[in-house]
C-alpha cells in the first residue's frame, strides 16, 4: 500500500488543549503503538499515514498540534490549508471542552469551513460529563462525536474512517457543485 500513488492527500490536524491524549491518538493510529512516557509536543509534529478507502488511495498527513497556550498564536498558521480535523477533549477535565469555539475560530479562519470530527478521548476513565452532555455540544457545532481510548485502543481506527468519510463527502458535493466528478 505505501507505493501506491494516492488519489487525494489530506491534511488533518488534531486540536485541543493540552494532556488530552492528541498525540497518543496519533501514535496509536499511525505506528500502532502507545508510548506511555509520550511527553508534551511543542509546536507541531508531522505524521503521514497512507489508507485506502472507497478504493482510492488517501494520502493523510496528520499535524499534532501543541495545546498549550502559548502556542495560540500559531494555531491559525499550522491550520492554514486543513483539509479537515479533531477536536479532542479529555472525558476527565471538564475544563478541555471549553476552549473548542476558539480551535474551531482559528481553524475555520485559516481553512474554511472544513469537516471536524469531536474526539471524547479517555473513556477507559471515568467521565465527569453528564450523560448527553458531549454529544448535545458536539451536535450544537455540526461535529460527529467519536468516543475513544488511545491506552485500549478503542475507536481510534474509527474515529479516523469517520473522518476521511467526511471529506469524501465534502469532495463529492464540491465535485457536484462544479460538474465534474470524485
Amino acid at each position: 500500500m505505501t507505493n501506491l500513488e494516492p488519489d487525494f492527500v489530506h491534511k488533518i490536524v488534531f486540536l485541543g488543549d493540552s494532556g488530552v491524549g492528541k498525540t497518543s491518538l496519533v501514535q496509536r493510529y499511525v505506528y500502532d503503538s502507545l508510548d506511555p512516557q509520550v511527553g508534551r509536543t511543542i509546536g507541531a509534529i508531522l505524521h503521514v499515514k497512507t489508507v485506502v478507502f472507497e478504493d482510492e488511495t488517501h494520502k493523510l498527513v496528520i499535524w499534532d498540534l501543541a495545546g498549550e497556550q502559548s502556542f495560540s498564536e500559531l494555531r491559525e498558521q499550522y491550520c492554514a490549508n486543513a483539509t479537515a480535523a479533531f477536536f479532542v477533549i479529555d472525558t476527565t477535565r471538564p475544563e478541555t471542552l471549553e476552549s473548542v469555539d476558539e480551535w474551531l475560530g482559528a481553524l475555520f479562519s485559516a481553512s474554511g469551513k472544513v469537516p471536524v470530527v469531536m474526539i471524547e478521548n479517555k473513556i477507559d476513565l471515568e467521565s465527569v460529563f453528564s450523560p448527553g452532555q458531549v454529544e448535545g455540544f458536539a451536535e450544537s457545532r455540526e461535529m460527529k462525536l467519536i468516543k475513544t481510548s488511545a491506552t485500549e485502543n478503542k475507536n481510534v481506527n474509527r474515529a479516523f474512517h469517520e473522518l476521511v468519510g467526511e471529506i469524501k463527502l465534502r469532495l463529492r458535493a464540491q465535485a457536484s457543485d462544479s460538474g465534474s466528478k470524485v
